[in-house]
C-alpha cells in the first residue's frame, strides 16, 4: 500500500497539505478519511475543489473509515498518497480496522480551551493524549512536523510525562 504520508490535521485539506506536502512528495492522490464529511456531498465537494490549487495533477477522495480501508486495498502501486484524518481517534480507528502503518505525521491540531500545547501547532486534550499513547503502544511513531522541511518533534517523548488531569 503506497502511503507516503499519514497525517493528522484538524484543518484537513489546505495549502500546507496540497502545496507544501503534495508538491514535496509528488502526491497523486489525497484520501481524506472522515465519516461525517464522507456522508455530506456538499462538504465533500468543497474539499475536493482543493485539487484546483495543486501544482501537479491530483485527485481527492473523501471516505469513511470503512471506505478508506477498502480504497487502500485497491490502490495502484504507482500512486503517491497522502492519507488525512482530523484527529488521533480517527487514526486509531483506521489502525484498529487493519491499516498497517509505521509513522503518523501530526500536523495542525489547533488551540481550543482545555488543550495543552506540545508545539506551536499542536494542542491536545486528555482524550487525544490517551489516544496518542495507545498508538505509540502499538509501535507506531508519532512525528510532529507541520511542513516537509521543518524539524521533526517526537510526540511520544512530549506526551510520556504529561499528567492527564489538566
Amino acid at each position: 500500500m503506497p502511503l507516503d504520508l499519514v497525517r493528522i490535521d484538524d484543518r484537513l485539506i489546505h495549502g500546507q497539505v496540497v502545496v507544501g506536502w503534495g508538491s514535496y512528495l509528488k502526491t497523486t492522490k489525497i484520501i481524506l478519511c472522515n465519516d461525517a464529511i464522507a456522508a455530506s456531498p456538499t462538504i465533500s465537494d468543497m474539499y475536493k475543489s482543493a485539487r484546483e490549487t495543486a501544482l501537479v495533477p491530483l485527485t481527492i477522495s473523501i471516505q469513511s473509515v470503512a471506505g478508506t480501508i477498502e480504497e487502500l486495498a485497491n490502490i495502484a502501486d504507482d500512486d503517491k498518497i497522502i492519507l488525512l484524518v482530523e484527529s488521533p481517534q480517527e487514526a486509531l480507528q483506521l489502525i484498529q480496522a487493519g491499516l498497517k502503518i509505521d509513522k503518523i505525521n501530526v500536523g495542525g491540531m489547533h488551540f481550543r480551551d482545555g488543550k495543552h500545547q506540545l508545539a506551536s501547532y499542536i494542542y491536545v486534550d486528555e482524550d487525544e493524549i490517551k489516544t496518542f499513547k495507545k498508538i505509540v503502544e502499538l509501535g507506531i511513531k508519532l512525528e510532529g512536523k507541520d511542513m516537509p522541511m521543518a524539524k521533526a518533534i517526537d510526540i511520544s517523548k512530549k506526551i510520556q510525562n504529561i499528567n492527564i488531569s489538566f
